[in-house]
């Protein structure tokens, strides 16, 4: 917001925060993410709405904002879908061959011992969805660590 207030732009942010950080330099609406009513006000009173974290409801955004006569979403709800979700995303990054660490999709105990075997140690094992800033994230030094991160 600081540096848009010099080009002529106004701020207007959403959080269920009462105390928002956002507040010391604009207007704060207090609501949650995915509520129908806020979102479709804030489409309404906005040119472009945009989040500054990947994890909002993607299905919110579709059903609540955007559209006709309303304010654009950016990064697009299709782009937002695709960060949160670490196996979509490297799979994008795979098919615009973009460069990316070895990685497998771990969804059962088999495909986590083929992992070990491809891979190898030491590694990061990480949730699919709902991570970020290092959460959801456990570090893979041995065999050891892998199993006692999924309780085996």
């Amino acid at each position: 917001a600081l540096a848009g207030y010099p080009l002529g732009l106004d701020f207007l942010f959403l959080d269920p925060a009462r105390e928002a950080p956002a507040g010391q330099v604009a207007t704060v609406v207090h609501g949650e993410f995915t509520d129908p009513q806020i979102l479709k006000w804030l489409s309404r009173e906005s040119q472009v709405l945009t989040f500054d974290w990947e994890n909002v409801s993607v299905e919110a955004l579709r059903k609540h904002a955007g559209g006709a006569r309303r304010a654009r979403i950016c990064p697009p709800a299709t782009a937002l879908a695709v960060a949160q979700d670490r196996v979509a995303e490297k799979r994008l990054f795979e098919r615009l061959r973009i460069p990316t660490t070895r990685w497998r999709a771990v969804g059962s105990q088999a495909a986590l011992e083929r992992a070990l075997r491809e891979i190898g140690v030491p590694g990061v094992l990480k949730t699919r969805r709902m991570g970020y800033d290092g959460k959801g994230q456990i570090r893979i030094r041995t065999r050891e660590d892998a199993q006692r991160a999924v309780g085996g």
